[in-house]
Formats: C-alpha cells, structure tokens, sequence
C-alpha cells in the first residue's frame, strides 16, 4: 500500500466514522509521524489506564520496596465477579501474577488490588512524573458509582505513545524492567481490535481497553522493516463492535503500509 493511499483510506474512515476517534501512529525506528488525529484528546481510559498502574508498580520494583516475587494477599471481598484467574478464591499471589494477569486478561480484581496497594495519589504522581498531560486515575475499575459521581479516569493517544517510547527505547526505569514491562504486553490475550483482520503472526505489545460503546487499542508492532507505534481510540459508538471494526480496519491497512509494500 503506497502512502497516499493509506492516507485517502484513513481520511475516509475518520470523516464517515460513526463514533468519536482519536488515532496516532508513528515510526518508532525513524520517529516518522505517519498519522495523527486528534492525539492530544483526553478520552475516558477504560482498561488502558493499566499500563500506568503496570509502571507505578515497575518503579516500585526499581527502588527495592517490591519485587515479582513479592506476595499480596486476595481477600475474598476483594474478587469481582468477573474475574477469571481468582476463581481459586482468596490466598497469597506474586506481584509477577497481578501484572500478567492485570495486563494480557485484563483481570479487574488484580487492578483494583494494585490501585489499593499503591494508592491513586502514586499512579497519579507516575503518570506526572513521565508528563502524562491527560492521564490520571480518578476511580477503581466497575466503580459506576463513582462514575454517576462524575468520576472516570482519562488517557491520550499522545500520552499512551509517551508511555510505550519510552519503554521501546528504554529511557525510564531500567533496561531490564522495560523489556519485562514490553514481555508482559507481548502475552495480551485480547486480539479483537488492532489483529482484528490481520492474518499473519505478528509481534505486537499492546494493551486494549472496552466499555460500553467504546473500544480502544495501543501498542507496539515490531516488524522486519520497522516498529511503529498504534494507537486507536473510538468511543460514542452506535454499539460495542463498532469501535472493534473500526480499529482493525485502520490497523490492517497501517500493517500493509509498513509491511507488505511501502512504496
């Protein structure tokens, strides 16, 4: 796929969209910005939030104060009814299990955990610490509650690209917490957005986030020719799909641009 058709395709898609979007790609290896639209907006995060709780516990672990070893008890008030790896019941899980488990399932029990443990102020302090100009942690995960109290917690493509860079070129933490931050969202379960209709093998660290009429999905594709970053945004949809077909459309035809035939 040549550039201009990419980029006919792409105009296409934003201007018939039938939902709210927000898109950002870019070389990662040339630090091209390939496509961009509206990639400063805040928009209400969903599970992309936890890649900042991930971080908050890397640098935990940095300073000594955790480890993966470090074990953190599950209460069985703690566990919501829509985990599917705490269904064992309460007991004693490493810190290495609740960051896989947060990550590549999504597991809100795990996340909400975390948030208690390392208190919101801490996520927040990270997410100002990297200049995360629009992310912020407001809420635990399924707290409607707080949301009919006009809580949520927020995101940008921008900001998500600033968190994923800099775990690619290994300019936070340590060397070695960026590539176990990078191994853990390699293992991400959920492939219905950005592989939607992308039938060959690809090494993509990412991270997806849904809630009801909104889909989003960030990350790193790491192919011969290059590594680019994708981020996806789409929320006020007509239904729960809409956003998941929406992504992969984007995201198949940026996959053939940069991997199939780039000129």
């Amino acid at each position: 796929m040549k550039k201009n058709e990419l980029n006919s395709l792409v105009e296409k898609e934003i201007a018939e969209a039938q939902a709210k979007v927000s898109l950002l790609v870019e070389d990662l290896r040339s630090g091209e910005v390939l496509i961009s639209y509206k990639e400063e907006l805040p928009v209400i995060s969903a599970s992309i939030i936890k890649v900042p709780i991930m971080i908050t516990a890397l640098e935990l672990m940095k300073t000594g104060e955790l480890s993966k070893e470090s074990l953190i008890p599950v209460h069985k008030s703690a566990i919501l009814k829509d985990t599917e790896v705490f269904e064992y019941g309460e007991g004693k899980y490493t810190l290495d299990e609740f960051l896989v488990w947060m990550i590549i399932n999504s597991d809100n029990t795990a996340t909400n955990i975390l948030i208690e443990l390392f208190t919101m102020e801490r996520i927040n302090q990270t997410c100002r610490k990297m200049f995360l100009d629009n992310t912020r942690l407001e809420r635990k995960m399924l707290d409607f509650e707080a949301v009919k109290r006009g809580l949520n917690n927020y995101t940008s493509a921008r900001d998500m690209k600033a968190v994923l860079k800099a775990l690619y070129h290994k300019s936070v933490l340590t060397p070695d917490l960026c590539d176990y931050a990078i191994s853990i969202l390699l293992r991400q379960r959920h492939k219905q957005n950005s592989m939607r209709y992308i039938s060959d093998e690809v090494k993509i660290a990412h991270k997806t986030g849904g809630l009801n009429c909104l889909n989003h999905d960030t990350g790193i594709f790491y192919l011969k020719e290059t590594d680019y970053f994708f981020g996806a945004f789409v929320w006020d949809a007509p239904d729960n799909v809409y956003g998941m077909k929406w992504i992969g459309r984007i995201s198949k035809a940026v996959y053939e641009y940069y991997g199939k035939k780039k000129h």
